[in-house]
């Protein structure tokens, strides 16, 4: 595994790339993006693999265990996405002291990291306990409440870890090693999966040596999850553990609390951890709304929303290599580079999203096909049925999303975390707005999804607009 970052620090004694090593052409840059973005679409491609995992063998065992999956996932994810937001701008700041030749620093301000995705504790905890009562507030009916309550319950369980692994995963990204993040997401993919089977199915009696597994269904979903999660965690320790991180990067001698870094990551990390947090509440609403209508429209919201994720989640990371290259170009150089970067990441994110919008529109019935495979009952055909209507929707608006991800990306990097907030709230709010104010009496499944669509663009309008605008470039995070 090759790690050695692709840039010269200057501060940590590498050479300084000269004038002859350094492509400023537009084919340059969209080099320097897929260099980094490539290995981090494939750490994210991962995770997108294995939810699709998840939820078709939940829909295997029993369809009513994958629509609980959905429900309670989507507010794990909004219990978790203001932390992990927070703990995701590690990466971003660290490119920019590496940038500024303060690569002493980056050990210290890790630490810091830690201690906030550690202080988040409680909070889950809290939410852990009081988990039927918040599905239930949300009006999810009686019958999905107890398994989904037991699979927000276990996911809960390893919520810190997931913080942990976003934050220490900072550095990586940070440094642009982003082939160990790679390499740890395709390992702990690989464990989720094979975890998946032998807990949702159970296994055995085995012949030799009599070993026997009950199945445990939506809880072993949970479990395996929450194996992953704690699995990227203690790899990436024992790699930040490498003598050369601690002589380059001061990781074990920079432990301590920081509190001037500490109020750095928050107030650059918070606008993004609760840009986050608005996303996956607006989102979640909708989902939660849908859910109310019955079994069967949320088992067909879950169906798409898997394809949804397998087209999406990868783009994360082309957002976070614009968000990489963004910070680091706009210390080293200036804003023409940083803007070339930009443009390439953009480049390559509507050309992934186009193809799956093409086959979003083509091949509906090709891809509910695999679903077919894993049901018998009417009620999972219906949904189906109902999915790839669905699917149209997604067409419409994957492609805004990737502008909408790329560009946010690229706003934080450069450190304009609060309107990215603002922008998102506003647009948040008025699609849920719209979405109570006008809906029908009938069709609400077609309505919700018609709210989504425009949610989606209303964001890509904002960021586009706001990136156009250009304050950007005169903001530093160091």
């Amino acid at each position: 595994m090759n790690d050695a970052p692709s840039h010269g620090d200057p501060a940590a004694g590498d050479p300084a790339p000269t004038d002859s090593q350094i492509d400023d052409s537009f084919r340059g840059s969209i080099k320097e993006v897929l260099r980094i973005a490539i290995p981090l679409m494939i750490s994210t491609g991962t995770f997108s693999l294995v939810l699709f995992a998840d939820r078709t063998f939940l829909l295997s065992y029993d369809g009513a265990s994958m629509s609980a999956s959905m429900a309670s996932g989507t507010l794990f994810w909004v219990m978790v996405c203001l932390p992990v937001g927070i703990a995701s701008m590690t990466g971003a700041i660290i490119s920019q002291y590496i940038g500024a030749g303060q690569s002493h620093r980056v050990g210290r301000f890790l630490w810091q990291s830690v201690w906030l995705s550690l202080a988040f504790l409680p909070l889950f905890a809290a939410v852990a306990y009081h988990a039927p009562w918040l599905l239930r507030a949300t009006g999810q009916p009686d019958e999905l409440v107890s398994l989904e309550s037991t699979y927000l319950r276990l996911l809960l369980i390893g919520a810190v870890g997931n913080v942990l692994e976003t934050a220490l995963s900072g550095f990586f990204s940070g440094t642009e090693r982003t082939s160990v993040i790679m390499w740890v997401s395709i390992a702990s993919g690989l464990i989720n999966v094979v975890l998946d089977i032998v807990l949702i199915f159970g296994f055995g009696p085995d012949p030799v040596f009599g070993i026997q597994l009950l199945p445990m269904g939506i809880a072993g979903a949970a479990i395996g999850s929450v194996i992953a999660f704690w699995f990227k965690v203690v790899v990436y320790v024992a790699m930040l553990l490498r003598p050369t991180h601690q002589t380059r990067y001061r990781l074990i001698a920079g432990f301590g609390i920081d509190w001037p870094m500490i109020r750095n990551l928050i107030y650059f990390g918070l606008p993004t951890g609760l840009m986050y947090l608005t996303e996956a509440g607006g989102f979640t609403v909708m989902v939660l709304r849908i859910g109310t209508l019955g079994d069967i429209p949320l088992r067909a919201t879950t169906m798409a929303i898997n394809f949804n994720m397998v087209a999406f989640i990868p783009l994360v990371g082309v957002s976070i290599a614009a968000s990489v290259l963004m910070g680091r170009h706009l210390i080293e150089s200036g804003p023409a580079r940083a803007v070339r970067s930009v443009y390439a990441s953009l480049t390559i994110g509507l050309i992934y999203s186009g193809i799956w919008m093409v086959g979003y529109l083509a091949i509906p019935d090709v891809m509910m096909s695999l679903y077919e495979k894993s049901v018998g009952d009417s009620s999972s055909i219906e949904a189906i049925r109902l999915g790839r209507g669905l699917l149209k929707y997604v067409a419409i608006y994957v492609v805004f999303d990737s502008v909408q991800l790329i560009l946010a990306g690229a706003l934080r990097g450069a450190g304009d975390t609060w309107f990215v907030l603002i922008g998102g709230v506003g647009a948040s709010l008025l699609a849920i707005a719209i979405g109570f104010t006008w809906e029908p009496d009938q069709n609400g499944l077609s309505w919700w999804w018609t709210i989504i669509a425009v949610w989606i663009w209303m964001l890509a309008t904002t960021m586009t607009l706001r990136f156009a605008y250009g304050k950007w470039k005169t903001m530093r995070m160091v």
